[in-house]
């Protein structure tokens, strides 16, 4: 319990740490393949660096503009909404007098007594918002300058904690572990990245055929949300099903996107992602399940991205040193 609760109070600390470490293992056969190239390892990962930051700044700034066009329509959009949903409003009203009806037998068998209501001030706003935005950017350059280090030192970083270890047995199990960890976690992740491009651009073409605006915009939401398991497909969903719902006028449209997305996150997630990446591990869908949830809990959507891998180093690791040649 006192590992959790470090864990989640650190949490400014570790997250950086984390993540800096599973994007360097994702990114370092690129390193390695420049230096095939005799490009030192030091400018080597800062061109990787610059190339997938700059990837990622065009896709946003690409991006930004037809999502920022959706988010100032929405609130014009209220009474549409409203007028589009009126088939379910009487559900809801019956629903809701239900509810006041309990409310009003509970109040009946309850005392008259109000409890004093109490005001607790919160901290200044401005305050609030430069401490949230100082944290950020620490967090920030943190990751960047670790994500540097360890494409450039993560190698020897390995080599000298192994030196540490005396005894030459257990010194070689612990490098090959370490070997296998990196190998694997990174086959894992540009596996992921592979089958989440792939399938934002059949959400993408699929979007595109039902005539949903911006097409490429889901797509790109669902190959970005799908790293993040469970939450990030059903957020996804939810975005576009509001789309499709201030689109469309017949309730057949409003939910065939929604509903086509949700079939292909399914065939992704129950038979792409076991046939590809269950040849590499093969991981209980409960384990995950649980292991989403307490990392979530954790450190919030950082701790949702990061769960899955960190499980996969953890089965790597108890694979290896299972092995009977380990001492």
């Amino acid at each position: 319990m006192s590992l959790m609760s470090v864990l989640y109070f650190a949490q400014s600390i570790f997250i950086p740490i984390f993540l800096a470490t599973l994007i360097a293992f994702m990114l370092s056969p690129l390193v390695e393949l420049m230096r095939k190239y005799y490009v030192p390892r030091a400018l080597g990962s800062a061109i990787v660096l610059i190339l997938v930051t700059s990837l990622i700044v065009v896709s946003i700034n690409y991006l930004a503009g037809p999502a920022s066009k959706w988010f100032e329509r929405f609130p014009a959009e209220i009474s549409e909404i409203k007028e589009k949903l009126s088939p379910f409003k009487k559900s809801i009203e019956t629903v809701q007098e239900t509810t006041e009806s309990v409310k009003e037998i509970t109040s009946m068998a309850a005392p008259d007594e109000k409890a004093p209501d109490v005001v607790v001030k919160g901290p200044n706003i401005f305050y609030s918002i430069m401490d949230g935005t100082q944290a950020f950017l620490v967090s920030g350059l943190s990751f960047f300058v670790l994500l540097y280090f360890m494409l450039v030192f993560g190698h020897s970083l390995a080599r000298g904690l192994g030196s540490l270890i005396n005894n030459q047995g257990y010194k070689t199990n612990v490098m090959r572990i370490t070997r296998d960890v990196q190998t694997g976690i990174s086959r894992y992740l540009l596996l992921i990245t592979a089958i989440n491009v792939l399938l934002g651009i059949a959400v993408g073409i699929t979007m595109w055929l039902v005539g949903m605006p911006t097409p490429f915009v889901w797509g790109a939401s669902a190959a970005l949300f799908n790293f993040i398991p469970y939450v990030g497909p059903a957020i996804n969903i939810g975005i576009v099903g509001t789309v499709s719902l201030l689109t469309f006028d017949s309730m057949t449209q409003i939910l065939l996107p929604p509903a086509l997305m949700l079939a292909l996150n399914i065939l992704e997630g129950q038979f792409i992602q076991p046939l590809v990446v269950g040849k590499l591990f093969t991981i209980n869908p409960v384990v995950i399940f649980l292991f989403v949830l307490i990392w979530g809990w954790l450190w919030g959507m950082a701790g949702i991205f990061i769960a899955v891998p960190l499980l996969v180093i953890g089965e790597i690791i108890l694979e290896q040193s299972n092995k009977p040649d380990h001492v």
